[in-house]
């Protein structure tokens, strides 16, 4: 797989994690649905969106990737 195609992906990774019924804080809660909205939209970008955004989405995904937790 390529990079395009990885990054993708985590895009529409992250996007569904923000739309699943997962508990989030008051706060952020108010701005998952759009923001998963946006991701979605942004994926196709793959490689091509803004750094910032590519890391917001790995940090979003970074304990969900995470196979060392629970060792």
């Amino acid at each position: 797989m390529n990079t395009n195609d990885r990054v993708t992906l985590d895009f529409l990774q992250a996007a569904g994690l923000l739309e699943a019924e997962l508990v989030w804080s008051n706060d952020f809660d108010a701005i998952r649905e759009p923001l998963a909205k946006f991701l979605k939209v942004k994926s196709a970008l793959g490689a091509a969106n803004h750094p910032a955004l590519r890391q917001l989405v790995e940090q979003l995904l970074s304990t969900e990737n995470d196979l060392s937790i629970g060792d």
